[in-house]
Order: C-alpha cells, then sequence, then structure tokens
C-alpha cells in the first residue's frame, strides 16, 4: 500500500497551467491513499468548491487510476509561517497513518503548504527511515511568477488548460536526497567529538553515516581510539604502514609508554576531567622516580631492592651496601614508592631543582591524589588549587619537567600531537 500525505498549497490543485505539487505527485505515483492536510486558510477554499479532491477525481477518471482521500482539516491553524507549530503535530499524524494503514510505502509531499511545513515534513523524512519524502519542481525550474485568484477558482477550466494532461509532459518529481543532509549533520557531530578527544564517540556516530567514510578515516581513528586506552601493541602494529611518523615523535619502547601516558593524562586535562588526571600521577611518578634515581645516582631498583611478583620491595642488606641508611620503618617487605627514592635523592645529595620538583609532585600525591583515589570527593580546579596551590595545568607542566629530568625530554610542540592528530583525522573526514 501506497500512501501520501499532502499539505495543501496555494498552487494547489493547478496553477500556471501545470499541476500542482500535491497533484503531480499523484499522477507520477498513483497512491492507494492521500492525506490532505489543511490550515485555516486552506479549509476555506476547500468548502468553496471541494477543488481538491476534485482535481484528484478528474485524474482518477482520466487514468484509470483510483484512490482513497482522507481531508485533515486543522481549522485553528492560523500561524502556518511557524515552524514549531507543525513539527509535532505531523509528527503525531505520520505516526497514526503509520499504525493505521501500515503502508509499505510512505510519502510526503515537501512541495506545497507553506516554508515551515515543507522543512517539518524535510525533518522528519531525516529522521524517519520509512518516510520518503518528494520535491516537486515548478515548471519554470523558480518561484511562480503568478498564482490563481483562488476566490474564483474555475476547476473545469483548470483542468482544460494543464499542459501535464499531454501525452509527453515533463516529471518534475525528485526523491529529496535526506542522507547527504543528515551526513552532513552527522560529520559535524563527529567534529565536535574529535575536538574534545572522544575517539570512541566519534567511532559510534561514524558508523551511522550513510555513505561510509573512506577506509583510512577509520584506521586512523581505530588509531586514535587505541592510543588514548594505550595500547601501543596496536599502535605499534599499524602506525608504520600507516606511515604515521609525525604522530608519534617517541617510538623508544620505555619513553614512548612514558610519553603516550603523559598525552592521555593531558587530554583528560583539557577535557577538564580532573579527578581521572590526578588519580594518574602515581603511576608516572613512580615510573620517572626510577629513571631519575638512575641519572643522579647510578642507582637501578635492582640495586635497592628485590622484584616479588611484578613489585619492586626494598632490600635492607642492598641500601645498607651503598651506604643508604634505611628509615626505621623500613623492612624488606617495604615496597618502592617515588617517596623512598626520594628520601634516597636526599641522602646521596641529588641535584636540589630536582628534589624541590619532586617534593611539589609528592606534595600532590599526598593531599590530593591520594584523597581523590580512596574518598567519595568533588575533584575541581579550585579544590586541586586550594589543597596543593597549583593548578592542574601547573601539576601537568611538572611532569613534563620531571620527564626531561629522567632523560626524556618532550618538546612543546610534541606535547600538541594530539591536536595535530585532530587536524589530519578532520581532514581525512572531510576527504
Amino acid at each position: 500500500m501506497k500512501v501520501l500525505f499532502s499539505p495543501i498549497g496555494s498552487t494547489d490543485p493547478i496553477s500556471n497551467c501545470r499541476d500542482g505539487g500535491m497533484l503531480h505527485i499523484c499522477r507520477l505515483y498513483r497512491p492507494d491513499k492521500v492525506y490532505f492536510y489543511l490550515s485555516s486558510e486552506m479549509c476555506i477554499y476547500h468548502d468553496m468548491d471541494d477543488r481538491y479532491r476534485g482535481a484528484v477525481r478528474l485524474l482518477e477518471a482520466e487514468t484509470g487510476w483510483q484512490c482513497e482521500i482522507e481531508v485533515i482539516r486543522d481549522e485553528e491553524m492560523e500561524n502556518v509561517q511557524l515552524f514549531d507549530a507543525f513539527i509535532n503535530s505531523f509528527e503525531r499524524i505520520l505516526d497514526n497513518i503509520r499504525k493505521r494503514d501500515k503502508p509499505e510505502s510512505l510519502m510526503v509531499n515537501i512541495s506545497s503548504g507553506t516554508p515551515a511545513m515543507k522543512c517539518s515534513l524535510q525533518m522528519i523524512s531525516m529522521l524517519w527511515n520509512d518516510i520518503v519524502a518528494i520535491q516537486v519542481s515548478t515548471p519554470l525550474k523558480s518561484s511562480n511568477w503568478q498564482h490563481e485568484d483562488k476566490d474564483h477558482y474555475d476547476l473545469g477550466l483548470q483542468w482544460e488548460k494543464n499542459r501535464d494532461r499531454e501525452d509527453v509532459f515533463e516529471n518534475r518529481c525528485m526523491v529529496s536526497d535526506v542522507h547527504h543532509l543528515l551526513d552532513r549533520i552527522r560529520k559535524e557531530h563527529i567534529q565536535k567529538y574529535i575536538e574534545v578527544y572522544d575517539y570512541e564517540a566519534a567511532k559510534m556516530m561514524a558508523k551511522t553515516l550513510y555513505q561510509e567514510p573512506s577506509e583510512n578515516f577509520e584506521k586512523l581513528l581505530d588509531i586514535a581510539i587505541a592510543r588514548q586506552k594505550l595500547d601501543l601493541k596496536y599502535v605499534n602494529t599499524y602506525r608504520q604502514a600507516l606511515q604515521l611518523q609525525s604522530w608519534f615523535p617517541i617510538v623508544q619502547e620505555r619513553k614512548m609508554k612514558e610519553y603516550e601516558y603523559l598525552l592521555a593524562m593531558q587530554t583528560k586535562l583539557w577535557k577538564k576531567q580532573y579527578a581521572d588526571f590526578i588519580k594518574d600521577v602515581t603511576p608516572i611518578f613512580y615510573s620517572f622516580s626510577e629513571e631519575v634515581l638512575w641519572k643522579c645516582c647510578g642507582l637501578h631498583f635492582a640495586d635497592i631492592g628485590e622484584k616479588k611478583d611484578s613489585a619492586w620491595n626494598l632490600s635492607i642488606d642492598k641500601l645498607r651496601a651503598k651506604r643508604i641508611k634505611p628509615k626505621t620503618k623500613w623492612g624488606d617487605h617495604t615496597n618502592i614508592s617515588s617517596y623512598i627514592v626520594l628520601t634516597i635523592l636526599n641522602q646521596l645529595g641529588a641535584d636540589k631543582e630536582i628534589i624541590q620538583l619532586m617534593d611539589k609532585i609528592r606534595l600532590v600525591e599526598r593531599e590530593v591524589r591520594n584523597l581523590a583515589a580512596h574518598q567519595i570527593v568533588g575533584v575541581t580546579r579550585e579544590w586541586i588549587k586550594k589543597r596543593t596551590k597549583y593548578t592542574p595545568e601547573e601539576i601537568m607542566d611538572m611532569l613534563f619537567l620531571l620527564s626531561e629530568y629522567a632523560g626524556n625530554p618532550i618538546s612543546r610542540k610534541n606535547r600538541e600531537i594530539y591536536r595535530v592528530m585532530n587536524e589530519d583525522l578532520l581532514r581525512c573526514l572531510s576527504e
């Protein structure tokens, strides 16, 4: 069953010696049922002479086609220029038609009626997959240059002058390709997700595109997702094949791991995810502490402890062998921590600037990180600043500086690699 829903406009049923939009769709598509939507003004003309149904009946008689006609009168609808007046009303009407008639094809006329009516139906056709929006161009492919006298309308004369009744006439109907417009809107959403580093959401939205994005875009987006998750095994599998040297300036195993960790932290900072950001401080601080210990004192963790179940524990004997005086509470089962490393650096006379920097980061751990990780607290930028005297941005700068002391200097340019990656993704999306 084919059903047509058509607002009635000023050029219906016949104008300028040609079918109006509603009649032309009926001529070409031959629906089984037609719904006329009449606003307050159109009800007046309908009541004068039943011209809209009359034109369809003349077409039926001439072609042998037959259809059922139902008139929807909206006599209170006077503000026909308001978009909001129609979008909800048309959705209810179309939903009822769909439930009542169960059409195989539900067509809507987006050429008759006011601009607000046409726009509403176009929007609905974008949102509902089972609606076919049909546009009818004017005979001159421009605005109608004149309108018939609706108050003195002679349907018989209009029918006789109608040139669309000729054996050869122009098919002015066109199915509106709403998918192209939908893709434009969805691509804008994808762009916004990428700009805020939400690559998972961007991928989900990309899957809804009518025209699939380029294969290269999907691959690059998968790399971005893996990167943010620190899935470096996946990243390293594909980055060389995709020639992504500009995305990955640091590729030496441990340095890359620390670098990518810092970048992921930085995106959380940019997204104002302060709780997640602050909880990430301890693992990277611990990793840098081991490297600083080697750079400043020539000691590895193996020189001061024993590894058990992937964790380093202190060895009191090894400490004493290195002339390091253990604290009273330290024992052979004490986990090596950044605090212990800082204590050893102090004992062995490491560079004061490094010690001061690590003291500041240790303060962040003590005052906010541990609290945020183990208690239900609201972590805001102001809360962090109040407890540590440092902004999240300053804490991020401290970690980048500590990375340099640890032997992994990261330039300002390389700190902005996620932005470079985003620019490449957006360029690829637009191809």
